[in-house]
C-alpha cells in the first residue's frame, strides 16, 4: 500500500516504506502528532483503506483501527463507505464571490460559480407569505408578526445540496406591487438590486454577518452533510439609500463545499 495513515491518538507509528507518504518527512518509529493530520487531505488514496488493512499493516487491533478511521472521519479527513473502507476526502470548493451577487443585471451568479467548478447548477425555491419572528422584525426594522413573504431556496451543483436560503422581504413594502413574490412576474430571478429598483427603492448597501458552527441535525439532513463537516452562516440585510432594511436573508453553506471571496474596494487617498 502507498498511503500511510497516522495519529498520534491511534498509536499508529511511521514505521512502513511507502511510495506516496501522507505524512512526509517523519522518521522511521516516530510517532505522528495530531496536528499534522491535516496533511492527509492533501494526498489522495490510491485505494480504500480497511480497518482488517490498518490492523494487519500497523499490527494493531481492529478497535484501535476503527477508533483510528473514527478521529479522521470526525475531523473531516476521510469519507467511508460502508464495506467499501475509507477514503481522503476531496477538496473541490465552489467559490462564491459575494460582490457578483449584488449588482445590477447580475445574471445567475451562484450557476457562474457552479460552473466555474465544473458542476452542474439547480435550484428550487417556494415562496410563502409568513409572520415575521422576532430575530427577523429587528433586522428588518418592523413589529414582530408583521407580514413578509418568505422565500426558501436550496441551491444545488450535481444534485448535491449546497446552499439553503431562508429569504424575508417586508409586505409593508412589495405588497401589491410587481415584485411582491421574488420568483413570479416580470422581474423573477432578476437579484435583489434590479428587483427593488423597478418599484423605485434601489439598495445601496449590503451587510453579510458570518459565522460558523456544527450543523444541527436538521441541517445534516438537509445539506446531506457527511460527519466532521461544520455549516457557515450568512445574515444579510439590504438597505435602501434612506437605511431602510428592504430584505433579509439567512444563507447556511456546506463549509467543505464552499470558499467565499469578498473584495473591498479602498478610497483613493485624498
Amino acid at each position: 500500500m502507498s498511503w500511510r495513515p497516522a495519529h498520534a491518538a491511534a498509536g499508529f507509528a511511521a514505521d512502513l516504506p511507502t511510495t506516496a507518504p501522507l505524512v512526509p518527512d517523519v522518521a522511521p518509529g516516530a510517532v505522528i502528532p495530531a496536528a499534522r493530520m491535516t496533511q492527509v487531505s492533501h494526498v489522495a488514496w490510491p485505494e480504500a483503506s480497511t480497518q482488517d488493512a490498518l490492523s494487519e499493516t500497523f499490527e494493531v487491533s481492529r478497535i484501535v483501527a476503527r477508533r483510528a478511521l473514527d478521529i479522521l472521519e470526525a475531523e473531516g479527513l476521510i469519507d467511508r463507505v460502508r464495506g467499501g473502507g475509507a477514503f481522503v476526502r476531496r477538496y473541490q470548493p465552489l467559490v462564491r464571490r459575494s460582490a457578483l451577487h449584488y449588482k445590477s443585471d447580475p445574471s445567475a451568479p451562484f450557476a457562474e460559480e457552479a460552473l466555474a467548478s465544473d458542476r452542474v447548477p439547480k435550484y428550487s425555491h417556494q415562496t410563502y407569505p409568513e409572520r415575521a419572528a422576532a430575530d427577523i422584525a429587528a433586522r428588518l426594522r418592523i413589529s414582530v408578526s408583521a407580514d413578509v413573504m418568505k422565500t426558501d431556496y436550496v441551491s444545488l451543483a450535481n444534485d448535491e445540496p449546497m446552499m439553503i436560503v431562508h429569504s424575508y422581504e417586508p409586505l409593508a413594502i412589495t405588497k401589491g406591487t410587481i415584485i411582491e413574490r421574488p420568483e413570479e412576474g416580470p422581474h423573477m430571478g432578476a437579484g435583489l438590486v434590479n428587483r427593488f429598483t423597478a418599484i423605485g427603492k434601489r439598495p445601496t448597501a449590503v451587510v453579510e454577518r458570518l459565522r460558523a458552527r456544527m450543523p444541527r441535525p436538521s441541517e445534516t439532513k438537509q445539506l446531506q452533510l457527511r460527519p466532521g463537516t461544520p455549516v457557515m452562516i450568512i445574515v444579510r440585510t439590504t438597505y435602501s439609500e434612506d437605511g431602510t432594511p428592504l430584505e433579509t436573508a439567512d444563507l447556511l453553506l456546506d463549509a467543505h463545499r464552499f470558499e467565499l471571496e469578498y473584495a473591498l474596494k479602498v478610497d483613493p487617498s485624498q
